[in-house]
């Protein structure tokens, strides 16, 4: 029984039917209160402890009894002001009202959309988006910059170079200065790439942990390079990036419930979509009249 109950709580079916219930409840609720009282506005004590919190969080302090009563005096203002819009239709065909409107309704959606994760459900979750959660290869090594203002880096200056550097001589005593680091431990391709471009990222990546090689060109100039680890790309276990999955599980679940409730919701509109050829002959009309009006 337990277990049954368990699964009909991750149905989404079941969730619209909560989010449906919770929405009527406050719709009512907010339907009734207003019916009511049309002209009643109550500021309770809540929420002038409320404009008090917010006060303080902003300036750091309470406020004073004359700020606390600007606080709600400003309250009150927009509050009529609120209701006064309301009543004369200015609400009406407001794109950002709409669209502000409409923001707040998927805000509150994805709130009560909300639900447990189960390692299963993320698991099934990894196995059908692999490459979303792909591991990057990983290098560490050492790089050694050629200034192209300082040297022309011939075949036999760098093979010169790389005999030097496998023969044993620090690194540091046979490049020129950059600001670019010259080691890097298990660096992902794409933190290569930002670092040195695309071009010697995916160069650079094919390449075998061993002697010094190169030259590996960047946007930088010509650089000498020497692999000391690799790791290959591959996926990684659940274990070592579940935040990042259920991170990206709850995004794609909580858009799959805000359509499935839109759908839902659609049902209850009688909704007719004109065809722009329907109406083109008017319109047509229209513009004539007007245009030939302009030239009258």
């Amino acid at each position: 029984m337990a277990l049954t109950i368990k699964r009909l709580c991750r149905e989404p079916l079941v969730h619209f039917l909560s989010i449906g219930a919770v929405l009527f409840v406050f719709y009512d609720l907010t339907r009734d209160l207003g019916s009511e009282a049309p002209n009643r506005i109550l500021v309770s004590g809540s929420q002038i402890e409320l404009l008090a919190t917010n006060f303080k969080r902003t300036w750091m302090r309470p406020p004073t009894e004359n700020e606390l009563n600007a606080l709600v005096e400003n309250h009150l203002r927009e509050e009529v002001f609120y209701r006064e819009a309301l009543a004369m239709g200015l609400d009406q065909d407001d794109p950002l009202v709409r669209r502000r409107m409409r923001m707040k309704l998927e805000f509150i959606l994805e709130d009560l959309s909300a639900q447990d994760v189960t390692d299963e459900a993320l698991a099934g979750f990894l196995q059908e988006n692999p490459d979303k959660f792909r591991r990057e290869a990983q290098l560490s090594f050492q790089q050694v910059y050629l200034n192209p203002d300082k040297r022309k880096a011939t075949a036999s200056d760098v093979e010169q170079l790389l005999v030097s550097l496998n023969g044993g001589a620090a690194a540091e005593s046979v490049g020129d200065a950059t600001l670019v680091p010259a080691d890097y431990s298990l660096a992902t391709q794409s933190e290569i790439a930002r670092a040195f471009g695309e071009r010697f990222a995916e160069d650079l990546i094919k390449r075998e942990s061993g002697d010094w090689i190169g030259p590996i060109y960047s946007g930088y100039g010509a650089h000498l390079v020497k692999v000391s680890e690799r790791i290959d790309a591959g996926q990684s276990a659940l274990a070592d990036i579940r935040e990042w999955v259920e991170r990206e599980y709850l995004v794609q679940k909580r858009k799959e419930q805000k359509e499935l409730a839109f759908q839902r919701l659609r049902e209850n509109y009688q909704i007719t979509i004109e065809s722009l050829n329907d109406k083109k002959d008017a319109r047509g009309g229209v513009i004539a009249a007007a245009q030939a009006g302009e030239l009258q």
